[in-house]
């Protein structure tokens, strides 16, 4: 299944899903954010700067949700440090 923008996804669920499409994982405080090339130049040129604000600028027009999802779908950069247990199974990491 492809990516979509996090905005798109959710102002237009069932469709404009181009295939192709340039998507640009940009981060705002702890979060990245999974935009298209639209969506990520509009809240540059708004100044956006922090997560809070991003939501705040993709708000719906007469409502207070956002089209930005509170939780990431993506993972931030991956942990390089040890799992902090081998595990519980005989059979798991030693």
């Amino acid at each position: 299944m492809q990516q979509r923008c996090e905005v798109c996804e959710n102002f237009r669920p069932e469709g404009d899903l181009k295939p192709g499409r340039v998507l640009e994982a940009v981060k705002f405080g702890a979060r990245i954010v999974l935009l298209c090339r639209a969506h990520a130049g509009i809240a540059r040129s708004s100044g956006v700067s922090s997560f809070e604000e991003l939501r705040e600028l993709y708000t719906e027009q007469h409502g207070a949700r956002s089209y930005v999802p509170r939780r990431a779908r993506i993972a931030a950069t991956p942990s390089k440090s040890k799992p902090r247990s081998p595990g519980r199974r005989i059979g798991d990491g030693a």
